[in-house]
């Protein structure tokens, strides 16, 4: 069930966390979907969320990686719920760390919060979303310069398979500059297969202009273009 991307495109609309219509984003591109993972306030979604990143590690990393990194600030209860879930569903018992973004000058002090790193680990960095990938190279370049950190790869619930200048997208860009693998829950082109279906449309309560729009956003800002 966690390994379907249809449900895992339900959930994120029954929370609010994918949403249709007009938006703007980080990038300043006219959108017509918006996904915020910051809609997750429950304990339930936050935790049937993590499952599904669960399921992604368990894929492709599992017996690889040690230790999962959560930029903050949403990566930090992605992190923290998915290392739990990793833990009560896998039986697979990795730390976890996180970042502040100012030093702490008292108590432990750093910017580190959770594993210190203080002997060498593997890592998976564990995002929401990724469009234009800025917050995953200040990961990078944050991680890099710490001893003994290897960063693995990247795991985000959504793509959204969008061109940057280099004609690359963000996923690509991350992969090839860093060397190495990312993967996304879904991506742009599961959300399209999805609303191609008349019940799934209804489902969620949404006409079928919206993939008029999805593909005339697509053919602008998309990585290839998608087949009607």
């Amino acid at each position: 069930m966690l390994n379907n991307k249809n449900t895992f495109i339900e959930f994120l609309v029954a929370s609010g966390a994918l949403r249709f219509g007009d938006f703007t984003t980080k990038s300043g591109r006219q959108s017509p979907y918006f996904v915020n993972t910051g809609e997750f306030k429950t304990g339930a979604s936050i935790s049937t969320l993590a499952s599904f990143y669960a399921s992604t590690f368990v894929k492709h990393f599992a017996g690889q990686a040690d230790n999962l990194f959560g930029p903050a600030y949403k990566g930090i209860p992605l992190c923290a719920a998915t290392a739990l879930k990793l833990a009560e569903s896998h039986q697979i018992d990795l730390s976890f760390t996180y970042n502040r973004k100012e030093v702490k000058d008292h108590g432990e002090g750093g910017l580190l919060v959770g594993d210190t790193y203080k002997s060498p680990k593997n890592v998976v960095i564990i995002e929401d979303v990724i469009t234009a990938g800025t917050s995953i190279h200040e990961s990078m370049e944050f991680l890099s310069k710490i001893k003994g950190v290897n960063v693995l790869g990247l795991i985000v619930s959504v793509d959204r398979k969008e061109k940057l200048e280099s004609g690359l997208s963000a996923i690509q860009t991350v992969q090839e500059k860093y060397n190495i693998k990312a993967y996304s829950i879904i991506d742009i082109d599961d959300i399209i297969q999805f609303l191609k279906d008349d019940s799934n449309r209804q489902k969620i309560n949404v006409s079928e202009s919206i993939l008029d729009k999805i593909y005339q956003y697509r053919e602008k800002w998309g990585l290839q273009n998608v087949s009607h």
